[in-house]
């Protein structure tokens, strides 16, 4: 039975609004926030997790972004493979969240690579031969302005807030990350909320080595840590990526004013056809009207050339959904693994992984193999 947000308590989501501020914050700390014991923030946190509600992954932050390729994908197929197309795709570590949309294209694909040649090899090598693709028109993200891991659910008070809010840090960003990094944010990609000594154990390191190594990447903000929330839940089960063309008005500055809308997800500035790309949560379907009239009042200058809603996401950010937008199982975001060249296998089977321990355990089948997602009747 499909779970709504009436089937999550005030405590439910303030856990989850904590967990958005201070990904990894100590039981301890949360607890005495929420004013709850620790130990119960703890079970609830378990609850949530081994059901798919809610979950913490990591990534590369949004300035690692702008020296990578990170793009929307638009995919148009064949009626009869759409579903094939999208299940395809699964387990594609680059193929990061894949949406079945309604509007410009069949599916949206966020592809992310290292940099431009592989993204190349990717389209070329892997996602255009796939039986049944007609067209794939890629939107490159030049600049980022927001993305999902500081979306929120405003559900705390202000002074809660600002007692899970990090110090600001000052650290210097790198442009790359070294491959031993690569690997602890692969690891924290499973369970952004792993112990040290998980992730020592997962990337060969000692657990103080993983401590200094997860410190100076978050202190230099080059890691982003994002406690994701079903949408069925979340209050806004709705989303849609606009496509916004910019006259009269500097980008930087149209794109920020975007960013600070609450309905706000993702913005970016791409190169490929519209100017700025921005995905928005609503409560409904009949809110995106109001809201691009709302755009267009607040941002004299700004157009939405096109609109794209999801019907579903099959994929957010290396989870797979099922079809209440619950987490299934995960794909680590290994973004830095070669595709492999033109005409040979792009990934080997069963490189997708259990969601971590304590969560949605329920679907893993008995041989410890995630099962293989359920079939769609849509699409």
């Amino acid at each position: 039975m499909q779970e709504s947000a009436r089937d999550l308590d005030e405590l439910d989501l303030a856990l989850i609004n904590a967990l958005q501020i201070a990904p990894r914050g100590s039981w301890r700390l949360i607890g005495d926030v929420l004013e709850v014991d620790p130990v119960t923030v703890a079970r609830r946190w378990e609850r949530l997790s081994r059901k798919g509600l809610a979950w913490v992954t990591a990534y590369g932050s949004s300035s690692l972004m702008r020296s990578m390729s990170f793009a929307l994908v638009a995919v148009t197929c064949a009626a009869d493979h759409v579903w094939s197309v999208a299940e395809a795709l699964l387990d594609d570590p680059h193929a990061v969240t894949i949406a079945h949309t309604v509007g410009t294209c069949d599916l949206l694909v966020t592809v992310w690579t290292p940099d431009l040649p592989t993204h190349s090899r990717y389209l070329l090598g892997r996602l255009n031969r796939l039986p049944g693709v007609i067209t794939c028109r890629t939107s490159v993200a030049s600049d980022m302005f927001i993305e999902g891991s500081r979306w929120r659910l405003h559900a705390l008070a202000p002074a809660q807030r600002a007692r899970l809010a990090p110090a600001t840090a000052a650290g210097h960003i790198p442009d790359i990350l070294r491959p031993e990094d690569r690997e602890l944010v692969v690891a924290l990609s499973t369970d952004g909320r792993a112990s040290y000594k998980d992730l020592a154990s997962l990337t060969g390191a000692s657990a103080s080595t993983v401590r200094r190594r997860l410190d100076r990447l978050v202190d230099s903000k080059a890691l982003a840590l994002r406690c994701e929330v079903a949408r069925s839940v979340s209050g806004q089960p709705v989303s849609a990526t606009l496509w916004i063309e910019v006259t009269g008005l500097d980008l930087r500055d149209a794109a920020a004013r975007l960013a600070q809308l609450p309905q706000a997800r993702m913005c970016a500035a791409v190169v490929g056809g519209s100017d700025l790309a921005l995905t928005v949560w609503v409560r409904s379907v009949e809110e995106l009207q109001p809201l691009e009239m709302e755009i267009r009042h607040r941002i004299p200058g700004v157009a939405v050339t096109e609109r794209t809603l999801t019907l579903r996401h099959l994929k957010l950010m290396g989870r797979v959904l099922c079809d209440d937008g619950r987490a299934e199982r995960v794909v680590p975001l290994d973004i830095w693994r070669d595709p492999a060249p033109l005409g040979g296998r792009a990934y080997p089977e069963g490189w997708s992984s259990p969601i971590p321990r304590g969560v949605a355990q329920e679907v893993t089948a008995g041989n410890g193999r995630p099962r293989p997602l359920a079939r769609s009747r849509r699409g």
